[in-house]
């Protein structure tokens, strides 16, 4: 479960601030990194702690059989952090806001986006916005509340995220997300609870957390058919459009993370992270076939350079594993990356 900016759903979100998650998406994920600027989504007053220039998106994302750029399906972006007379702004270029903007100060932050694009064939046009608050109070912990919306006020959300330096167990920091309180765009609220330890290895950080999520309204496709006599199969459904549309799947699930940031060289950084999640319990609606019990696991690797105040950052794809000599010397057309890079220097 991966959060970016947190201010409607999640790809709203993502148009409201940009930060790089090419280091922490490697690593399980920027909830288990606060110290990196891609909290800065979900905690605002984060803008307070950082000053760069980044260029996301830099690069090529497919190419043809000559070696030659044919699409960049990342997208270009850019994003300037400063800070003046104690004050920090952030200017931030590439999304579909035509207002994207960021301010801090001592411990609050603030960002604004406003949207407003339209289609060639009318249909796909939005107009919204977005605003998210941060600070942070000590031994209460650290606040981001995020408010959006996207076409009117029937589709507005509230989402807030709360994270501590706190013991629990073998757990040294916890942090929660609670999305859709106003259950925008008829999405239910979801719950993301986790806490993580980083412990030194010796050359090498290793990250391990531990959480649970509860999504209150996740689709899932409705089995259940509209016979023209019969109508719906279910007794309790009485309009076509009910029968044959998605339901709502309520669904508990544990999940773990595991990231390991080894130093290869001086500049040169390996990173490696797995994501594990097992659905405790769910309600699979009208659909029999439930997924209760399902595990799932993913890996992730990244790649990290630095040279001073200039970092750039890359996802490494999987399939270097399969063939890294032909990866390496370019007979694998696939490359070592499969992604874009992203480009920071920080003053």
């Amino acid at each position: 479960m991966k959060n970016v900016t947190k201010i409607l759903t999640a790809a709203v979100l993502c148009a409201a601030l940009f930060a790089s998650t090419q280091r922490t998406d490697a690593l399980g994920g920027s909830a288990f990194w606060p110290g990196d600027e891609a909290n800065i989504a979900a905690f605002p007053a984060q803008v307070n702690n950082h000053s760069y220039l980044q260029l996301t998106g830099v690069g090529c994302t497919t190419w043809d059989s000559d070696g030659n750029c044919t699409a960049n399906d990342a997208g270009a972006g850019a994003s300037l952090l400063i800070q003046k007379d104690g004050t920090t702004w952030g200017f931030n270029y590439g999304s579909d806001d035509w207002v994207n903007m960021s301010w801090g100060n001592g411990d609050m932050g603030v960002t604004v986006g406003m949207e407003n694009t339209a289609s060639s064939d009318g249909n796909s046009d939005k107009d919204g916005m977005s605003v998210s608050w941060g600070g942070s109070f000590g031994d209460i912990g650290e606040f981001g509340v995020h408010y959006g919306t996207e076409g009117g006020d029937d589709d507005a959300t509230i989402d807030v995220d709360w994270r501590k330096d706190c013991g629990l167990w073998i757990f040294d920091n916890a942090n929660v997300s609670l999305d859709n309180l106003m259950g925008g765009d008829d999405d239910d609220m979801m719950l993301d609870a986790k806490m993580f330890s980083h412990m030194d290895a010796g050359g090498a950080t290793v990250m391990f957390g531990w959480g649970v999520g509860y999504n209150g309204g996740e689709s899932s496709a409705n089995s259940l058919t509209w016979d023209a006599t019969d109508g719906c199969s279910d007794e309790d459904i009485t309009v076509e459009d009910d029968c044959d549309d998605t339901v709502d799947v309520a669904t508990l699930t544990q999940t773990a993370a595991i990231g390991v940031e080894a130093d290869m060289t001086g500049w040169a950084t390996l990173r490696a992270g797995y994501n594990w999640s097992h659905t405790l319990a769910c309600d699979n609606g009208n659909d029999g076939d439930d997924a209760c019990g399902d595990n799932a696991g993913s890996f992730m690797w990244g790649l990290g350079f630095n040279w001073g105040g200039l970092t750039a950052d890359m996802t490494v794809d999987s399939g270097l594993f399969n063939d890294p000599i032909g990866a390496v010397t370019g007979r694998d057309e696939g490359g070592i990356t499969n992604s874009t890079v992203t480009l920071t220097y920080s003053f």
